[in-house]
């Protein structure tokens, strides 16, 4: 599966453009995108938050389901959370496994994911 650098116009192939998606995925608001409303991260919303446990499991489960819902070719198994400070600065890492024929046996849901109540909900998109 291939696409086009958002930098450069030119074709980008296999793990680099796992990662210019995870990258829009985790940095578009919903909503954002005018013919896709339902593509976005919902735990934009939490930026500015107390950075408590609670708080980062929440962003961390919000990111975990995000690259499930849309990106097949990329399965997060573990989140490490290397620094974080009073200052709002979060440094973290995720491991995971690149799949680069993940997409070959995947059927896209509609779902739609937000943050409701200190939760994360998702259903079916409309």
């Amino acid at each position: 599966m291939a696409g086009v650098d958002a930098d450069t116009g030119l074709v980008l192939d296999g793990f680099p453009h796992v990662e210019q998606s995870l990258g829009k995925i985790f940095t578009t608001f919903q909503g954002e995108r005018v013919m896709r409303e339902w593509f976005g991260n919902p735990g934009l919303k939490l930026l500015g938050e107390n950075a408590t446990e609670r708080t980062v499991l929440l962003w961390f489960n919000v990111l975990w389901m995000l690259t499930e819902l849309f990106e097949p070719r990329f399965k997060i198994r573990q989140f490490v959370l290397n620094d974080i400070n009073r200052l709002g600065f979060g440094d973290f890492t995720i491991n995971g496994d690149y799949r680069p024929f993940g997409h070959l046996d995947w059927q896209q849901t509609a779902m739609f994911v937000s943050i409701e109540g200190g939760s994360v909900i998702v259903r079916p998109g409309n």
